[in-house]
């Protein structure tokens, strides 16, 4: 899963919104202000750090739950996109989704042994065929060689009969960045859904319900508008206080127990995730420069200077 991540009560809210849409098979739209965390929640629901990590040559088959039981696809759209570059792509990673499934691990664990019994007789038997016939040459495949049955061929083939009864596994399709997509993108966002019998969840900016509602056909098909919202108070306090630190940030082990610095975290971020994470590392410099140990409110001012975060 990913490293750092916190499960608050916001990402739980999203969570369930999530789970409602694939449950239900509708289409959802989340929304909400930049630096709130919606593209980690989803990407932290989905479990898409794993997925994208996987190696299938080196790896295969996973071993992990997580993995052989996923069923929500991640797809972030490309600034430039087309129908068919949407289409390529989400089917690409339902396939990723559909091979690590259980079904796809008990297929390889069940045909490995007769593919490596398959090659091994192959070799013998090509082997022991160029013996006879007396010829000295590199590589294999001679038609008049003897092969027994099954055949390497014959394995294959029904490794992949295997292969191809094999359901996809996946339920929800989440889209990052919906506010992307062109209307005939849009279109093919909602034939993925149609044909599929798959929950859809839209995530992008405030006014994306908005527009989407001018378009009637996808529109009509919404069932669920969830509003990701900034982190309340109170769960940007336990996040400190629970000593949450952004991944690869070293603070001293008590630099966040000054109530007045907490406080000027909490006003200057206002709940925004990723001001959270910049204005941390900011506090960070600043305590290592000057050799402090706690974060108090002047410390939080000297690192809000730095950072691009607008007036109170």
């Amino acid at each position: 899963m990913a490293a750092g991540f916190v499960e608050t009560g916001e990402y739980r809210r999203f969570r369930d919104f999530c789970d409602a849409c694939r449950d239900n098979r509708y289409i959802g739209l989340c929304h909400g202000p930049p630096g709130v965390g919606k593209t980690l929640s989803a990407r932290y629901y989905a479990n898409w750090d794993e997925v994208e990590a996987f190696n299938v040559a080196r790896d295969y088959p996973p071993e992990s739950e997580t993995l052989l039981n996923g069923q929500v696809v991640f797809y972030t759209t490309k600034v430039t996109n087309t129908p068919k570059s949407i289409l390529t792509d989400i089917q690409r990673w339902r396939a990723r989704l559909q091979s690590l499934s259980v079904a796809a691990r008990e297929v390889y664990l069940l045909m490995e042994p007769l593919l490596e019994d398959a090659h091994q007789r192959r070799l013998k038997e090509t082997e022991a065929f160029l013996k006879v016939c007396n010829v000295r040459v590199s590589g294999f495949g001679f038609r008049d060689a003897p092969k027994s049955e099954p055949t390497l061929e014959q394995v294959l083939r029904k490794e992949q009969e295997h292969r191809a009864e094999i359901s996809d596994p996946t339920r929800l399709v989440l889209v990052d960045e919906a506010d992307r997509l062109k209307i005939q993108s849009l279109e093919q966002v909602r034939e993925i859904f149609d044909e599929g019998g798959i929950g859809l969840v839209l995530i992008g900016m405030p006014g994306i319900e908005k527009r989407l509602a001018r378009y009637p056909q996808l529109y009509s098909r919404v069932g669920f508008v969830h509003q990701f919202r900034p982190l309340k108070r109170d769960d940007v306090l336990d996040l400190l206080r629970d000593q949450w630190r952004p991944e690869g940030l070293l603070l001293p082990k008590n630099a966040l127990t000054d109530d007045d610095g907490l406080a000027s975290i909490i006003r200057i971020t206002g709940g925004n995730f990723r001001l959270l994470h910049r204005l941390l590392t900011q506090v960070s410099r600043v305590l290592e420069l000057n050799g402090l140990p706690v974060a108090t409110p002047d410390v939080v001012e000297a690192a809000r200077e730095s950072l691009v975060i607008g007036v109170d």
